[in-house]
């Protein structure tokens, strides 16, 4: 058991469901309604591959945010810049240039992902409406060699259709660690996730929490505890009716066997 000081969440597939357009992406009513209640009693942080521009509208429930996996990070009406990023835009720049003119399913999304300045310093292709899977799977392949000819961040994500280009490399566990100190936080942190990205944001956390949907490699996660996608409300409605005192004995809360047996 542990008293939760302060929830790490990530976005996508996480809080939000991930098979919907861009443009319809939010929070459940009953997700969004219990943090609501949780974020007047303890700092709510979100930990997401999105800009700033998308999520902070999304969560008004947070009070910090580490975008595009930390390379910007806002907290309050601060915002916080990753320095010297900028010699690294044009790289970027020739990237999604390429991306766009090499992929030809016009259902295909190139989400571009933007600094609070404007600036694209990031791309994610996402062919999970593509007409053709294959097609799609194999271009993105091709801009995924590419941008790593040009020495870009590549991150692909096992089972899912998408997969995201930075700038340089990013690491949750280390935007979280980030985070925790720009907030003078230390323990009592709960993080909820629900891709391998989130592994090192899983082992920088006292509890960590893996959210199961369709689309989840259970086997590659590290965190220590599995919920369902539809169960998350109810998850966190428990944690705050149990004074937000978080135990393993909560119904909906599955042990990670996984981790269990590489220890």
């Amino acid at each position: 058991m542990m008293t939760v000081n302060c929830l790490f969440l990530d976005y996508d597939g996480t809080i939000s469901p991930l098979n919907v357009p861009r443009s319809e992406s939010e929070v459940p009513e009953k997700t969004r309604t219990v943090l609501q209640q949780i974020g007047r009693l303890i700092p709510i942080v979100i930990i997401t591959t999105k800009d700033l521009s998308f999520v902070v509208p999304r969560t008004p429930f947070a009070h910090a945010w580490s975008a595009t996996c930390g390379l910007e990070k806002r907290v309050g009406e601060k915002i916080l810049k990753t320095s010297s990023l900028q010699r690294e835009l044009r790289r970027v720049s020739l990237a999604l240039k390429y991306a766009k003119t090499h992929v030809t399913d016009a259902e295909v999304e190139i989400e571009e992902k933007r600094d609070s300045m404007g600036r694209t310093i990031a791309f994610c292709v996402d062919w999970r409406r593509a007409r053709d899977v294959e097609t799609a799977a194999n271009q993105t392949h091709r801009i995924g060699a590419y941008c790593k000819a040009l020495s870009l961040g590549l991150i692909t994500y096992e089972t899912q259709p998408f997969c995201d280009v930075y700038p340089v490399s990013v690491n949750k566990g280390s935007a979280l660690k980030e985070m925790l100190k720009e907030l003078e936080l230390k323990n009592g942190v709960l993080y909820i996730g629900d891709s391998a990205i989130d592994n090192p944001a899983f082992e920088a956390s006292n509890v960590s929490l893996g959210v199961v949907h369709g689309e989840t490699p259970q086997q590659s996660l590290v965190c220590d505890f599995f919920v369902k996608f539809e169960e998350v409300g109810s998850f966190l409605s428990m944690l705050l009716g149990n004074h937000l005192l978080f135990s393993s004995s909560f119904p909906m809360i599955k042990i990670n066997q996984g981790k269990m047996g590489r220890r």
